[in-house]
Order: structure tokens, then C-alpha cells, then sequence
């Protein structure tokens, strides 16, 4: 027999029996249905996440003092102990590093009582921030402009996020006004700080952008350190370099120098690592889907050789040999398999679209800032899903390809 004519025939003996040929094949449905949706689900992510890190830059270097004293409730609110402090002058020195195309400052205000004093004397809780040097969320979309402009150039100059505004208030009417920004100390002291509102985001936050300046401002009244930022200096540091290369061969002298350094290309290989982990544990839950489908492919299999033993003889009375015969049950189980890893396939794509959606109606009626693709279906992952429905398929007709093979002609055409 040729094989041509094997699968002729194998395709005629699977449409024998229809409706057992698609319950056996619904094993596999299942299972490769599974498998497809939930890796699509950590490719999506992981696709979302490496799209944040390209755009942030994968160039960039976080670099941060390390704190000396230790972080608990008692020392708080004390003056940080830094011996190597990121001040204006080491940032200088940074900036003119071979390969160093721009240095960008923070300071953090974490644990600080800050709020928002209006004209009207009510005061409203607010948190008030830098420039965010660092990705924080990978699904938050970027906010964008609701009135003036979202950018501080300058010191004095604040961005409002639209969280931030009471109700009946326009943005509109904000930009170009006057903010006060009202710290309490644990002392029982509080200072304001006026600032000019440039523009508004549509950030649903209650938060406050001012300058790297403004904030160090902040943080020498709160810790009653008048030159803070010669003492202490920034927060974090984004030293952002040419390309990925430099920023690879500055990683060791700063962490030399005694820095705290982070890379998103570092980060963004521990994460990918970390998602294909997640993507093999998805993966099994299908893979004992598909135990299962194989199961009742053997089972199948070894139906359809009691049914058509005279006919197996029938066969080898005519020549066929017994890999003829092994391979055309081969043949009738691979096409299980693919049959089921087709519509599986097809099943699980439909399926991520309609939890995309899903999602995105979600996102939408929450009002959440986040903007991603969670469920992708890439082309080598269908293509993998049907080549391993098919092995799943050809693997579990071995045993009873080889059972058919033996059968001895004489014994099969005397079968009733």
C-alpha cells in the first residue's frame, strides 16, 4: 500500500463511525483547547511586559544609595543614613561618563503626610510625587492631557492628576492657578508649599508631579535638614545611556562604587525565565487533558480492530504487510489527534478574543488606567498544538497498530 492510499483509507474508516470518531477526538479538543488559551495567556502577558520595558528602555540604569540604618518604624521618620549620597555633584560626574546621554533625578515622599489646601479652606489628602523614573504598573497606560500640558520643566511648576480634583471643579480652571501643598510632620508642625498648576492628567489618582526640586525641598523640611540634597542627595537616579552595551559595562562600576543598581534588561530575562515557568504549569493542565483524550484514542482504536479484523485479514490475503497495517492505524489515531488539535486550536483563539473583550468591557466600566493584550495567539504556538495533538494521537495508536499487526491472516478472515 502507498501512502496515499493509506490515508484514503483511514480517512474512509474514520467516516465510518462519525459521531465516535468526534467524541474520541473531544478529548483532545479539550485538552489542546486548554494548553492554547492559557499559554496565550503568558505570551500575552509576557508580550505586554517586554513592550513597557522596550519603551522605558532597555539602555537605562535605576541606581539608588544604599541605606545604611535599617527601615522599621523608629527610624522612619529620621534623617536617612546614606555614606555614599547620589548629591548634585556625583550627578554631574554621572553626566559626563563615556556612553551617559542624560541623567534623571528622584526623591521619594513615601510616608509623608501631604495633603491639599484649597482657596475654599478645605483640605483634601493628595499624594505628591516626582518624575517617575521607574515603571511601577506594566499594564498602566501612559496618562495623558486633560488641560495644559502634563510635563514639569521647571522648579514651582506642579501637574494635577484628575483624582486629585473635587467634583465641580473644571480643569481648565485649574491651569495657571495657584496649589498649596500642606505637610504634617509627626511633631505636630506643618508647612505649605506653593506650587503653579501647569495641566491635568486623566490619572484617576489623587496625586500631585512636581519637580525633583521641589520635592527635595519637601524632604529638608520634613527631615529639618536644610541642604538635604548635599547631604543625602536623590532618592533614585535614571542614568540613561547610549545603548544596552554600556549600560551593561557601567552596571559593575556603580555597583563597585557602592550603589544599588537596577536593569530592566536584567529584570526583563528574570522575567522572561519566570513566564516560561508559568507557561509550563499552564501548559500542564492540558497536558492532563490530553492523558486523558489518549486514553479513549487507544481505546478507540482498539474498537475499530474488533470491528474489522476480517478486514485487517482481508488485507494481508492481498499482500499488505504488517507495516501496511501499523501504519494505517497510525494513520486513523494521528488523524484523531489532529482533527482534535484543529478545532482546539480554533476553539482556544476564539476563546482569548472573546476574554479579551471581556476584559476590555471590564477595564473600561471600571475606569481602570491599564491598556494591554492579555490573550495572544502566536503562529507557533497553534503550529505546536497541532504537530502535539497529532504525536499525542500517533503515540496513543502504537499499541493497537502493533495488535493489528500481528494478527495471523487466517485467524482474521475466519473472525465473525
Amino acid at each position: 500500500m502507498t501512502l496515499r492510499d493509506m490515508f484514503i483509507t483511514a480517512l474512509e474508516n474514520l467516516g465510518r463511525r462519525k459521531v465516535r470518531t468526534v467524541l474520541t477526538s473531544t478529548g483532545v479538543i479539550v485538552g489542546i483547547l486548554t494548553i492554547v488559551t492559557m499559554v496565550s495567556l503568558g505570551v500575552g502577558v509576557q508580550s505586554e511586559v517586554r513592550a513597557q520595558f522596550a519603551a522605558l528602555g532597555l539602555e537605562n540604569l535605576y541606581v539608588s544609595p544604599k541605606e545604611d540604618g535599617e527601615d522599621d518604624f523608629f527610624t522612619r521618620y529620621s534623617t536617612p543614613e546614606r555614606s555614599n549620597p547620589i548629591t548634585p555633584a556625583v550627578l554631574t560626574e554621572w553626566a559626563g561618563l563615556p556612553g551617559v546621554v542624560g541623567v534623571v533625578p528622584s526623591i521619594s515622599l513615601a510616608g509623608v503626610n501631604s495633603a491639599i489646601e484649597w482657596p475654599d479652606g478645605e483640605i483634601d489628602a493628595v499624594t505628591v510625587r516626582g518624575p517617575q523614573v521607574f515603571m511601577t504598573n506594566p499594564f498602566q497606560r501612559p496618562a495623558s492631557v486633560v488641560a495644559g500640558r502634563i510635563a514639569v520643566e521647571q522648579a514651582g511648576e506642579a501637574v494635577m492628576a484628575q483624582g486629585a480634583i473635587p467634583e465641580g471643579v473644571r480643569a481648565e480652571d485649574l491651569v495657571g492657578s495657584s496649589l498649596t501643598i500642606i505637610l504634617r510632620s509627626p511633631r505636630g508642625e506643618s508647612q505649605r508649599f506653593s506650587l503653579q498648576v501647569v495641566g491635568v492628567t486623566d490619572d484617576i489618582r489623587a496625586s500631585v508631579e512636581t519637580s525633583a526640586f521641589d520635592m527635595a525641598a519637601m524632604k529638608s523640611w520634613w527631615f529639618n535638614t536644610p541642604n538635604y540634597l548635599e547631604t543625602q542627595g536623590y532618592d533614585t537616579v535614571m542614568v540613561q545611556t547610549s545603548d544596552v552595551r554600556v549600560a551593561a559595562q557601567l552596571l559593575p562600576t556603580f555597583r563597585e562604587a557602592g550603589f544599588e543598581v537596577q536593569s530592566l534588561e536584567l529584570i526583563l530575562d528574570t522575567a522572561n525565565r519566570v513566564f516560561a515557568l508559568i507557561n509550563v504549569m499552564l501548559s500542564s493542565i492540558g497536558g492532563l487533558a490530553l492523558f486523558v483524550a489518549s486514553l479513549g484514542i487507544i481505546n478507540t482504536m482498539i474498537m475499530a480492530i474488533y470491528e474489522r479484523t476480517r478486514e485487517i485479514g482481508t488485507l494481508k490475503a492481498i499482500g499488505a504487510s504488517r507495516s501496511d497495517i501499523r501504519n494505517l492505524f497510525m494513520i486513523e489515531a494521528g488523524m484523531i489527534g489532529a482533527l482534535g488539535g484543529v478545532v482546539g486550536i480554533i476553539g482556544g483563539w476564539l476563546l482569548g478574543i472573546l476574554l479579551n473583550q471581556a476584559i476590555t468591557w471590564y477595564i473600561q466600566y471600571e475606569d481602570l488606567p491599564i491598556a494591554a493584550t492579555f490573550f495572544v495567539t502566536p503562529w507557533w504556538l497553534a503550529f505546536a498544538a497541532l504537530v502535539f495533538a497529532a504525536l499525542i494521537g500517533v503515540v496513543a495508536g502504537l499499541y493497537p497498530a502493533a495488535r493489528a499487526a500481528r494478527l495471523d491472516p487466517l485467524v482474521a478472515l475466519r473472525y465473525e
